[in-house]
């Protein structure tokens, strides 16, 4: 799943913080509205939960927020605005990375010019624990487990099931296709019968469905990586004349459309994560980081099932 099907999802609330902590000697003590942060994503109309909430809480704390955004795959338009803004000097980087090649070019460069930098969405690797990073992150691997688990309660633990997990060079999208499958692992009532990769995109996953059904695959769940994929997995289960709920189709993201889907029976499950709580934790990283403040090295935002028999007033905020 790309960095902007990721976004267009809410992220829960929650206070726990976990991962190995960023320790940085010293403290600088200066008001929070002497900062700039440069605030770096995928194009606003694409990931507008997040880029919002960004916005208000740079405001909220007094910060001086310039933005800049790239199209998903843009990385090198993306790591020529880090060089601008580093030589511009600013006080912190916020990223949401649009493709891996600019996320590791764009920790070099901040790395090298000792500026703090927050990454959105993407986890780290073990060489960038020494120096000023951080990293905002869904608990993606459990949304992959609360995901499969709750389709195979809806199962009663037996079935056939397919997954469509987005791209391979994603990190998110590999953790929630891990989860899925740490579940059904430990279920012998549940075969996987098929797989795909679909790049988060509804069309690809729409036409892998089609494939299968056409063959004739039998199918009871399909597990999908987004609730994109999942929607085009349901235009495909609808397309071929099975009834709604005959095949449980599962999405995470909670995107509207996917609650919208959720609520006329065309999905069973999504995963809500709140761009809220993520857009917070971004910038008071990237203010910590610039007080030279301990920070967690990953700063992981929690999840929480949905289902169509749940209220989604909570899940509208």
């Amino acid at each position: 799943m790309s960095s902007t099907e990721w976004a267009r999802g809410r992220f829960i609330g929650g206070s726990l913080r976990t991962g190995t902590l960023v320790l940085a000697l010293g403290a600088w003590a200066f008001p929070a509205s002497a900062a700039t942060i440069a605030i770096l994503t995928p194009p606003a109309a694409a990931a507008r939960r997040l880029h919002d909430g960004l916005d208000e809480h740079a405001r909220a704390r007094g910060v001086e927020a310039r933005f800049a955004e790239a199209p998903e795959g843009a990385g090198e338009v993306q790591i020529a605005q880090v060089r601008k803004f580093i030589a511009a000097k600013v006080d912190a980087l916020v990223v949401m990375p649009v493709d891996l090649s600019a996320r590791e070019e764009i920790t070099r460069l901040a790395l090298e010019a000792d500026v703090p930098l927050v990454l959105i969405g993407q986890g780290p690797r073990a060489d960038w624990f020494a120096g000023r990073v951080t990293h905002v992150v869904p608990h993606d691997l459990v949304a992959g487990r609360l995901q499969m688990r709750k389709l195979a309660q809806m199962l009663g633990g037996t079935g056939r099931v397919a997954l469509i997990a987005g791209s391979a060079s994603d990190p998110a999208s590999v953790l929630r296709q891990k989860g899925a499958r740490d579940v059904l692992s430990v279920s012998p009532g549940l075969r996987l019968v098929a797989e795909t990769t679909a790049d988060g995109g509804r069309a690809p996953a729409r036409a892998a469905v089609a494939g299968w059904l056409t063959r004739g695959l039998g199918i009871d769940v399909i597990a999908a990586g987004s609730d994109e994929m999942a929607l085009g997995a349901a235009e495909a289960v609808e397309a071929a004349g099975i009834p709604a709920g005959r095949i449980l189709i599962g999405g995470v993201d909670a995107t509207a459309d996917g609650m919208q889907a959720m609520q006329d029976k065309r999905l069973a499950v999504t995963i809500y994560q709140d761009a809220g709580t993520l857009s917070r934790r971004a910038v008071d990283d990237a203010l910590a980081l610039i007080r030279r403040e301990p920070v967690p090295h990953v700063d992981g935002v929690p999840c929480e099932l949905v289902t169509d028999r749940m209220s989604t007033t909570h899940f509208a905020r």
